[in-house]
């Protein structure tokens, strides 16, 4: 689902070392090493910025508060991280990666800090290069980057090829997403339940949100509807009272990793919302290792039928998620990708209908042999 990014991050960022420690970059980059190996790139590239950092955290776990930040990985030798602080700000940013040479890449620190870092690949040959993430990066800061590269090197994009971060997630951040999971569920029911006691949507997301950020959340966004159900809209800051149901969205990122659900709140057991159980319980039923994501979508449109799809949910019933909000693959009906064994998805489904009424519900599941692990779902008190 995508939201409004916040303009000032005021979460809690630190590194857990305890939940993720060094060894497990390690590893991390041992696979992405033999990739490098594979496609003869020397060194890759890694970018990313406060709106999207998946890969960059993944392999960094680095991941910038503002503007941007640059994991220069080479597949010998040491690293080096570039982010858009001052260099006054170092030495916190040195506390949140594994690298050890961190290093500011604003204004005047770029050509001391990115530049002498490739002379250990002259050779006199042009030198291709791996890239992540930099289809989000501004053009002038492609600029400078290609400009300092010269013709010494190419850029050759990476992301189709390597998929970082992997759809299968790893033990530990199976872990990290339990505890986003556990606090995304506390969060929603805040949303329910200060609904019911305002009857105001907005002040029912600020307490949400206020909430998650005192429970350590690095970042939270909100949608609510104004118009009972049918549609969903960032905050607007009008405060006004609105008859049911609630209906709203809510993602929380904790240590990195998000987790997301849709609230939905009535006073009345509507149609639509009776479908909409129906068709989440469908949903967790089909996934498993090899499940098309075609016949997912087709299992939950099918409980939902005559009735069709919540159109913010844009034809899809889902996707990947974990340090992006928003990973792959998509869930939609001509999706021609499988389900992995050890994937984190979210579930959505939900219906709009002048008569049978407006919902939205959804669960985060892991993907194991037995079949879904539900981490979190749309609470059943937040309905009635």
């Amino acid at each position: 689902m995508r939201t409004m990014q916040p303009s000032v991050t005021i979460g809690s960022y630190t590194w857990a070392q305890d939940r993720l420690p060094s060894d497990e970059f390690g590893l991390r980059f041992d696979a992405l090493r033999a990739e490098m190996e594979r496609h003869g790139w020397p060194a890759i590239l890694v970018y990313g910025d406060v709106r999207e950092h998946a890969a960059l955290a993944y392999l960094s776990n680095f991941i910038p508060r503002v503007r941007w930040g640059m994991a220069l990985l080479p597949c010998s030798g040491e690293p080096r991280l570039l982010c858009a602080m001052s260099t006054r700000d170092l030495p916190a940013m040195r506390t949140l990666t594994w690298i050890a040479d961190v290093r500011s890449g604003m204004g005047p620190e770029w050509e001391k800090a990115f530049d002498p870092w490739f002379e250990r690949f002259k050779n006199g040959q042009a030198i291709a290069l791996g890239t992540l993430g930099f289809d989000i990066m501004a053009p002038l800061l492609q600029q400078s980057l290609r400009r300092s590269l010269g013709e010494r090197f190419s850029l050759q994009r990476a992301d189709d090829i390597l998929a970082m971060p992997p759809q299968r997630k790893r033990p530990r951040e199976l872990t990290m997403m339990r505890a986003s999971c556990a606090l995304v569920q506390t969060a929603a029911k805040a949303f329910a339940d200060t609904w019911r006691q305002s009857g105001e949507p907005e002040t029912a997301a600020l307490e949400a949100e206020r909430l998650a950020r005192s429970l350590a959340a690095q970042d939270v966004r909100t949608l609510i509807s104004l118009d009972g159900g049918r549609t969903l809209v960032p905050f607007q800051g009008l405060f006004e009272k609105k008859p049911g149901p609630l209906v709203g969205y809510l993602a929380v990122k904790v240590m990195g990793y998000w987790a997301d659900l849709f609230v939905t709140a009535d006073g009345r057991r509507t149609e639509a919302l009776r479908r909409s159980e129906a068709a989440l319980d469908a949903l967790i039923a089909v996934v498993r290792p090899g499940a098309r994501a075609a016949d997912i979508h087709a299992a939950a449109t099918s409980a939902l039928a005559p009735l069709p799809l919540h159109p913010v949910l844009g034809g899809s019933i889902g996707h990947g998620i974990g340090l992006s909000l928003d990973e792959q693959p998509e869930l939609g009906a001509g999706a021609d990708t499988e389900l992995v064994e050890g994937g984190l998805y979210t579930l959505q489904v939900g219906i709009a209908d002048p008569a049978a009424g407006n919902a939205l519900l959804s669960a985060v599941a892991h993907c194991t042999a037995a079949g879904a692990a539900v981490l979190a779902r749309s609470p059943s008190d937040t309905v009635a």
